[in-house]
């Protein structure tokens, strides 16, 4: 490596560890459905090989998409062209590659949320020989270097790695042995999942033993030794005792009673993190000695954290401030997000506190998935053809993350944590995921709405995060607005019949994507600005249809942008025929302009000119279309 490159891969690793999460941009991937760069690793040494789906049709099996796939668009400039300065994949640790019992029956284990092994990253994720011809061997600690490796050229250039982790549950590693033969009956339901039940537990559970699927013990039983660093483990996630063993509850996916923290999820093993329970302390400390290994000696840079209301807000506590513990000065540098599948804002927030809060106002979480943001913008642009919705629930949430609840505190805990920021401040955002709500883009919404959904993420508070394929307005055609499903979890680089990544950059959706990122780093005031709603669709007349306007400002409003969205199919105003918008005294706008730095849905119109902010505001928005303004002083 030439001198002036090893300077430029040096000042982007530096850029990693010092740039705050407020001013990244985070890519969603599922590691198995992104791209298939090692084809040799398909069918892991031992594995059923009905497992995997050379077509890449069926979202049950296996696709192929691996580390290697990624680790190409990451070294060819893919991300960095598109703006985007953090990757979060999928659970790459070892999983159970098959259920018998899931939602939709048999499944298989590609999605990486049935943990099998916390310190092994699974063989369908990792190469023999890396991308410089260094071999890898076909263990535990090939495959942990061969991530380690992964992480170091994401950070060579620029880009963070944020690790999905689960630690409500491990996948189907145990059975209950419902007929007493002590054989576990893979074709009797009843001894994948039992009733719930509500006191006590199934004594009859048994550690399975079928390696063609990876159904076994949990692990690590013991110490590892990995990458030349001890890891004190204890084998806690090895003891069936550290599982509550109660069955499964249907109902309680959805309920907030306590049942959701203590049930099975069909055949997925509740860890039992009750603070009254015997292993409590054990397994906070064994996940806090897993986790720090990822953060330091692999070089993680944060944590998503799943099913974050399944597990007792206690837990949470320990786990938090145990870690940063642990870790020291490094943790200012780190995040832990959750996810929280609610539309509740004070639910969400709640984990941003400790459960002993007023006591202590110290932060729990970093920050969360916000769900609610999702659910009201989806309710704004998601819908079928011309249609869509108003933009006033999408307004009123927006207050959320600094309203009061019922506790008299904030929804979401305005102490920083160790950082500098709080958790209002680094709240993650987005419009589409992997789970039951689906992909954005499905059967009926055009490319061009499912571009503005991601300008309207980019522009609003909070950390955006895409979903992979929306770079390319990848249409989910078996999907339907307001049906929940899997069915957008496709192969993005597929082997036959799909794009090349050559294709996919230089098609609009990529193009108006890398615009917004490049201006989001450009303007601070996107980043960081508080948020000014200043106009949406009055019903009064036809004029502002669809239309949704704000402001990101300063904390002293002398430096300000303006953003109009327009969800009609036609061309709009910020005017219902009487009323324009007017600046909120708080911005300083005498002698200002509103300057247009970027248009999207309007390539082929002339460009808006600059208007005087200190006046009435009838501002255009062209159909299906954003405008940003940048207020600049007039000359």
């Amino acid at each position: 490596m030439c001198i002036r490159a090893l300077c430029v891969s040096l000042l982007l690793v530096v850029s990693v560890h010092g740039r705050p999460w407020s001013d990244d941009v985070i890519y969603f991937a599922m590691a198995d459905r992104f791209s298939d760069g090692d084809p040799a690793n398909n069918v892991p040494a031992g594995s059923d090989p009905a497992l995997y789906d050379a077509a890449q049709e069926d979202i049950s099996h296996y696709m192929g998409g691996d580390l290697r796939g990624l680790e190409k668009a990451i070294q060819s400039g893919y991300f960095n062209k598109l703006g985007i300065t953090a990757l979060w994949l999928t659970p790459v640790v070892r999983n159970v590659w098959r259920s018998g019992y899931d939602l939709g029956g048999w499944k298989a284990g590609y999605h990486g949320y049935w943990t099998q092994d916390w310190l092994d990253i699974d063989p369908h994720l990792v190469s023999r020989t890396g991308l410089t011809g260094e071999s890898y061997s076909d263990d535990a600690e090939g495959r942990m270097e061969h991530y380690r490796d992964f992480v170091k050229l994401a950070h060579s250039k620029g880009i963070k790695v944020i690790q999905d982790v689960v630690m409500n549950h491990a996948g189907p590693v145990f059975y209950y042995d419902a007929n007493g033969d002590g054989t576990f009956n893979m074709e009797q339901k009843d001894e994948w999942v039992q009733p719930f039940k509500k006191n006590g537990f199934y004594a009859n559970s048994a550690w399975a033993d079928v390696p063609k699927w990876n159904i076994e013990k949990a692990q690590p039983d013991g110490p590892r030794n990995l990458l030349g660093v001890p890891i004190a483990t204890k084998g806690t996630l090895a003891r069936l005792d550290s599982y509550g063993r109660k069955g499964f509850s249907p109902d309680s996916l959805g309920k907030s009673d306590g049942e959701e923290v203590t049930c099975d999820f069909f055949s997925l093993r509740d860890i039992w993190t009750d603070p009254k329970g015997g292993n409590f302390d054990a397994l906070v400390d064994e996940f806090v000695e897993i986790y720090q290994f990822y953060l330091t000696t692999v070089g993680v840079d944060g944590l998503r954290i799943d099913t974050v209301k399944h597990v007792h807000p206690e837990f949470w506590d320990a786990f938090t401030s145990r870690l940063r513990k642990r870790l020291g000065p490094a943790a200012a540098g780190k995040i832990l997000f959750g996810e929280v599948y609610d539309g509740d804002p004070e639910r969400l927030g709640q984990y941003t506190w400790r459960s002993d809060w007023p006591r202590s106002n110290e932060p729990g979480l970093d920050s969360v998935l916000d769900f609610n943001f999702c659910f009201n913008a989806r309710n704004y642009l998601r819908h079928p053809g011309a249609e869509y919705g108003s933009a006033a629930k999408l307004e009123k949430s927006l207050a959320t993350r600094t309203g009061t609840g019922a506790k008299a505190r904030p929804y979401y805990n305005p102490n920083p944590g160790p950082d500098g920021l709080n958790a209002q401040q680094k709240a993650v955002t987005f419009i589409e995921n992997h789970d039951g709500l689906n992909r954005f883009r499905v059967h009926g919404i055009t490319a061009e709405r499912n571009r503005l959904a991601q300008g309207l993420l980019m522009t609003l508070p909070g950390i955006p995060c895409l979903y992979y394929g929306t770079e390319f307005d990848l249409l989910d055609g078996r999907g339907k607005p307001g049906e929940d499903g899997e069915t957008g979890r496709m192969m993005f680089y597929r082997q036959k019949g799909g794009p090349t990544m050559a294709d996919v950059a230089s098609s609009a959706g990529f193009k108006e994507i890398s615009k917004l990122a490049s201006l989001r780093a450009k303007l601070p005031l996107l980043r960081t600005g508080k948020l000014i709603p200043l106009w949406v669709d009055s019903g009064s007349s036809s004029n502002d249809d669809g239309v949704f306007a704000f402001a990101r400002a300063s904390e002293d409003g002398e430096s300000f942008a303006v953003v109009v969205l327009n969800a009609s199919g036609e061309d709009r105003v910020t005017s219902d025929g009487t009323n324009q918008i007017k600046l909120p005294a708080t911005l300083k706008s005498a002698g200002k302009l509103l300057h247009p730095v970027l248009t999207t849905g309007a390539e082929k119109q002339p460009r808006a000119p600059d208007i005087a902010a200190d006046g009435p505001l009838s501002l255009s928005v062209p159909a299906s279309g954003m405008v940003v303004y940048e207020a600049i002083r007039a000359k």
